[in-house]
């Protein structure tokens, strides 16, 4: 038989995964998924149907399951749900010692819940007191949910816990003796791919967060990457990024939803790392889609007189705080921020074609409000006031 006709095999792994990815997409995009596929080796890919426990919905936390029955589970023989539920980090204290991490991804931790079992002994791969979440499944699992983290604002700290509520039964049905572990079954299953989260469904999730303002009434938005500098924003401009709109990587589709919608002021905040990228007319900030961080700068070092010697070494660095570091050791920060926010500014409003007001501000963790474009200041004052009354109908 053709392998290319070979669907990849089932596993509890492969069942928590695909409840991992729908519930990092939903509590990180606000989208619903109804499947997920996953591809083992050469064979074609198995889509994996995913529900969605609305209930268990919030700001802070998603919970999907996926349905094993008919895989290679050794344990289970009747269909079992398998339950993830990913939920923001408030407080590290919080998170058991007993979490598994993944190196590749210092923000997760995975958790084993109800009928997981626990390892009763150390072994290769899983130590005393930790869920039974093998090797390859676990690494699975941390690709679902670290991709949502890296195309959304990449800083969250999360908690993926896997679930069964049936795992405490099927374990109590096994004839084998349960000596190395307890309290469940076990999550295996070998590593694959989990296909990558497409630019068509972060976009539809911006215009539909534009959208649902604009049929409250809202003309004056907010618009963020995500929580990043939320702090910073909120001490220099006295605006909450709560009621944002998060553009993710793609500030120039939330340009085009708001026009759209009818919005008359646009304010556009957010970390320098990825704004930046504007003065160049880049409007995907991903860094695997595009950078010119160091490009851009050194441009404007060289606009602003810096010398060549000083443009080969902001080319150099590795960071953009390495480089407003240096720009600040020189002198020239503000002259390089200002010929940059002018950039910006004609970028913004080419892709708004002229048909909103807007101001854009930068903004990072060590330095704070970096730049803003002319008009900011004026459309701050509409957008707070706005954004505000947002909040207030929100509660």
């Amino acid at each position: 038989m053709d392998p290319s006709f070979v669907i990849s095999p089932l596993t509890t792994g492969d069942c928590a995964a695909a409840a991992a990815r729908a519930a990092a997409v939903c509590l990180l995009f606000k989208t619903d998924y109804e499947y997920v596929s996953i591809q083992h080796g050469n064979n074609s890919p198995r889509t994996i149907s995913v529900y969605q426990v609305s209930s268990a919905c919030n700001e802070d936390s998603a919970h999907y399951y996926a349905i094993m029955e008919g895989g290679s589970a050794p344990d289970i023989r009747e269909k079992a749900e398998i339950h993830v539920t990913v939920s923001k980090i408030k407080n590290l204290y919080d998170v058991s010692d007993n979490a598994h991490i993944d190196m590749r991804y210092g923000n997760l931790f995975l958790c084993g819940g109800d009928g997981i079992g626990t390892s009763q002994m150390d072994t290769a791969d899983i130590k005393k007191g930790e869920p039974l979440i093998e090797k390859d499944a676990r690494k699975l699992i941390f690709d679902a949910v670290g991709e949502a983290c890296e195309i959304s604002d990449g800083a969250q700290l999360l908690e993926i816990t896997v679930s069964c509520p049936d795992g405490m039964m099927i374990a109590a049905k096994q004839t084998m003796g349960q000596t190395m572990f307890t309290g469940g079954i076990t999550i295996l299953g070998d590593y694959g791919k989990i296909f990558r989260i497409h630019q068509r469904e972060i976009t539809s999730s911006i215009a539909d967060q534009v959208k649902k303002q604009a049929n409250l009434g809202v003309k004056n938005f907010l618009v963020a990457p995500g929580n990043y500098c939320a702090k910073e924003i909120n001490d220099s401009l006295h605006v909450s990024l709560k009621t944002a709109v998060r553009c993710f990587n793609y500030p120039g589709d939330a340009i085009d939803a708001v026009v759209a919608n009818g919005g008359e002021n646009l304010l556009l905040v957010g970390n320098v790392g990825k704004l930046v990228k504007l003065a160049a007319g880049i409007m995907n900030t991903n860094s695997y889609a595009s950078d010119g961080r160091r490009e851009i700068f050194s441009a404007h070092t060289a606009i602003v007189g810096g010398t060549s010697s000083q443009v080969r070494t902001v080319m150099g660095c590795d960071t953009t705080d390495e480089i407003l570091a240096l720009l600040d050791s020189w002198g020239i920060r503000d002259k390089v921020m200002s010929s940059i926010m002018s950039e910006i500014s004609n970028a913004v409003y080419r892709r708004s074609r002229g048909k909103l007001k807007f101001g854009v501000a930068l903004f990072s963790k060590e330095f704070g409000l970096l730049g803003q474009t002319a008009d900011t200041k004026n459309v701050l004052v509409k957008v707070s006031q706005e954004q505000y009354a947002l909040s207030l109908k929100l509660k």
